[in-house]
């Protein structure tokens, strides 16, 4: 019994060279996002707390982020989602057309 054992390349489209940076400026643009919301991340709450009483301590607006820390919290979550999918957005539009279903990713030049 023989088995044929063949090494077969791998077809790789590459993007065309208007294409590249379009896709890169994407990709890094949904990454600040994703980024910058991990900031406002509603786990981070004690901590942030700590630092907005620390920049706010002593006026009006300390006084009403520490008297309201569900609000706060509230806040900080809708910000966290918001940028959260604004990122993803930007992450989905740099792959747009990648089609990886066979055996190898090609990209639409």
């Amino acid at each position: 019994m023989t088995t044929n054992t063949e090494l077969r390349p791998i077809a790789i489209e590459l993007p065309t060279a208007d294409d590249a940076p379009d896709a890169k400026r994407l990709e890094r643009t949904g990454r600040r996002w994703l980024i910058w919301s991990f900031v406002f991340c509603p786990c981070h709450l004690p901590l942030s707390m700590a630092v907005l009483a620390s920049v706010f301590g002593g006026t009006a607006m300390g006084t009403l982020i520490s008297s309201n820390t569900v609000g706060t919290g509230i806040v900080f979550g809708s910000i966290y989602a918001v940028g959260v999918g604004i990122g993803f957005r930007y992450l989905r539009k740099a792959t747009k057309g990648y089609d990886c279903s066979g055996d190898a990713c090609t990209i639409p030049a």
